[in-house]
C-alpha cells in the first residue's frame, strides 16, 4: 500500500511523505511496484507555463530523500519488553562485545535501529495521549508514557554506564555518548510538547502533572549538564543554534542505516538520441531530394540552383529542429525523464523513475477532474486556461535484498518529497487589500481583504491493482504557505 501524508515544512514549502509499504500486501511477490501520478492545478494569473517553467525547473524545486520505513514497535512493550527484538539486539550486541571488542560493526547497527526506533515509539505515544478524550483517559495515558519513557533512558542508561565502567575505550564509546544524547534530546522534545498540550488545552489536567512533569525534565536536564552535553537557554543571545545544529547532526548520526544510497540518472538519453537522429535523417531526405529536383530543372553552376539549393538547407535545419520538438513531447509522455537505483550496504533494494510534464486540461482523468471540483463560474471566466501540471512517480522495491538489509524487520521505504513553490509565488498580487468599509458603534470600520491562491494537488497512487486518490488544497500567498487541507 501507500501511505501518504502532507504538511508544511516551510514558509515556501511543502512537504508530501510517501511511504511505498511492501508488508501490506495480498500476495506474495519478489518485488512490490508502485505508481504514483500528481495532477498540480495552478491558477493561470501565476504565469506558469512550459515556456518559463522547466522541467529543469521543477526538478530544482522537488527535492527528494529515500529512506526505510523505521520499524513500528509501541513504546510500552520497548520500555517493558526485555526480550523485544529492539531491546534483545541491542543487549546481545552489546554482551558480544567483550569477547570481541574490534568487531563493532553489529552493535552500532543495532544502537542506530533502537535511537530510531525510539524516536517513532516517543512521538507516536505522545500523540496517543492527547488524543484521549476524557480527564480519566488523558491521566492513564500521560502516567504511562512518563513511565515508560523513563524505564527506556534509564535501561539504555545503565548499559552506557557499564561500557564506560568497562575501560573498553574506542569510537564505539564515542558512539554510545552520541546515541546517549540524541535519546535525550528527542524524549524531551516530545515531553515538551505533550506538556505544553495539557497545558493550554486542559489546564485541570496539567495541574495533576505539572510537578512531574517539571521534575522529570529537570532531571533530565541536570544529567545533561553532568555529561557535558549541549542545552539549550532561554535567553541565549545565539537563538541556541550551537544546540539546533549539533540536534541536527545528532539526528542523522541516529538515522543514518536507514538512508539509502541512491544514483540517479537520466533515462532518456538513448531514446532522445535516437530520435534526433531519425529527425535530422528526415531533414537531410528533404534537403537532398530538393536539390535533385532543383538540379534537374536548373542544371549544375546556376544562380538560381544555387539560391534553391541555400533555401533547401535553411529549411532542412528548421525542419530539423521541429522534428526534434515533436519527438521530444512524444518521448516525454510516454517515457521518464529519471531513473534513480536505491541501495543499502552495497546491496541493490529497488529504483524509481519520475516524470514531469504540462498537460492540457481535457487530458486529465475524470476522477480527478471531478476531485478537482472546479466551480461552474471558474469554468466560465478562466478554467479552461488553468494550467495542469503533471509528475509521475513508478518505484519497484526488491522484498527478499530489502529483508537481507536489516536483522530488523523492513517494511518498506519513505520517499519525503519536498516541493518550494517560490516560483508560484512570484507573480502573486499582495495579500492584504482595502475592501470598504462599514459604521459600526465607535464610527466608521475599513475593512481589508486578503488575497489567497489556492494550488490544487490530486494525487492518484496504484498498487496491486488497487487504486486511491488524495486530494490536497495548499492555500499560500505572497508570504507563502497559509495552510494545507488534505481530504480522501
Amino acid at each position: 500500500m501507500i501511505d501518504l501524508t502532507t504538511k508544511i515544512h516551510d514558509k515556501f514549502t511543502l512537504e508530501i511523505k510517501v511511504g511505498f509499504n511492501t508488508e501490506a500486501t495480498e500476495k506474495p511477490m519478489k518485488h512490490s511496484d508502485f505508481v504514483m501520478n500528481t495532477w498540480i492545478f495552478v491558477p493561470n494569473s501565476l504565469d506558469i507555463n512550459a515556456a518559463k517553467y522547466s522541467k529543469d525547473n521543477f526538478y530544482r524545486d522537488l527535492k527528494s530523500d529515500v529512506r526505510l520505513i523505521t520499524p513500528n514497535y509501541p513504546l510500552h512493550d520497548l520500555a517493558n519488553d526485555e526480550h523485544l527484538l529492539p531491546n534483545q539486539s541491542l543487549t546481545d550486541e552489546f554482551n558480544r562485545i567483550f569477547d570481541t571488542p574490534e568487531n563493532t560493526a553489529n552493535l552500532v547497527h543495532s544502537l542506530k535501529m533502537y535511537c530510531a526506533i525510539a524516536k517513532s515509539a516517543f512521538r507516536n505515544a505522545a500523540r496517543k495521549a492527547k488524543k484521549r478524550e476524557t480527564q480519566q483517559q488523558r491521566y492513564e495515558a500521560c502516567q504511562t508514557y512518563l513511565d515508560d519513557v523513563t524505564q527506556v533512558l534509564n535501561r539504555f542508561r545503565n548499559l552506557y554506564k557499564k561500557l564506560k565502567d568497562s575501560g573498553i575505550k574506542g569510537k564505539i564509546v564515542q558512539d554510545f555518548a552520541y546515541a546517549d544524547e540524541f535519546l535525550g534530546n528527542i524524549f524531551a522534545e516530545y515531553t515538551y510538547r505533550l506538556r505544553d498540550y495539557l497545558r493550554l488545552s486542559f489546564p485541570e489536567d496539567y495541574k495533576i502533572f505539572e510537578t512531574r512533569f517539571k521534575t522529570i525534565l529537570l532531571g533530565e536536564r541536570a544529567y545533561k549538564e553532568q555529561q557535558g552535553y549541549i542545552i539549550f537557554h532561554p535567553n541565549d543571545p545565539n537563538g541556541n543554534e550551537d544546540f539546533v545544529f549539533r540536534a541536527s547532526l545528532l539526528k542523522k548520526f541516529a538515522e543514518s542505516d536507514l538512508y539509502l544510497s541512491s544514483n540517479k540518472r537520466k533515462n532518456t538519453f538513448l531514446v532522445e538520441q535516437i530520435l534526433y537522429s531519425f529527425a535530422a535523417g528526415a531533414a537531410m531526405v528533404v534537403a537532398t531530394l530538393s536539390s535533385f529536383f532543383f538540379q534537374q530543372k536548373y542544371g549544375n553552376f546556376t544562380l538560381p540552383f544555387l539560391i534553391a539549393l541555400v533555401i533547401s538547407y535553411m529549411f532542412k535545419d528548421r525542419l530539423k529542429d521541429w522534428l526534434r520538438l515533436i519527438f521530444a513531447k512524444r518521448v516525454s509522455s510516454k517515457v521518464f525523464d529519471t531513473r534513480t537505483n536505491f541501495s543499502i550496504k552495497g546491496r541493490h533494494i529497488g529504483w524509481s523513475k519520475d516524470s514531469f510534464d504540462f498537460i492540457d486540461s481535457n487530458e486529465v482523468l475524470p476522477e480527478v477532474m471531478r476531485l478537482r471540483n472546479r466551480l461552474p463560474l471558474f469554468d466560465e471566466v478562466s478554467g479552461k486556461d488553468e494550467k495542469v501540471l503533471l509528475f509521475r512517480k513508478k518505484v519497484e522495491v526488491w522484498r527478499g535484498e530489502l529483508a537481507k538489509a536489516s536483522p530488523f524487520p523492513m517494511r518498506g521505504i519513505n520517499d519525503i518529497l519536498r516541493y518550494n513553490i517560490t516560483e508560484f509565488v512570484r507573480k502573486m498580487d499582495n495579500p492584504d487589500f482595502p475592501l470598504a468599509g462599514t459604521w459600526e458603534q465607535d464610527g466608521y470600520v475599513p475593512i481589508v481583504g486578503r488575497k489567497i491562491y489556492r494550488l490544487h494537488f490530486i494525487i492518484q497512487c496504484v498498487y496491486e491493482g488497487k487504486t486511491e486518490y488524495k486530494r490536497v488544497m495548499v492555500k499560500c500567498d505572497k508570504n507563502g504557505i497559509v495552510s494545507v487541507e488534505e481530504t480522501s
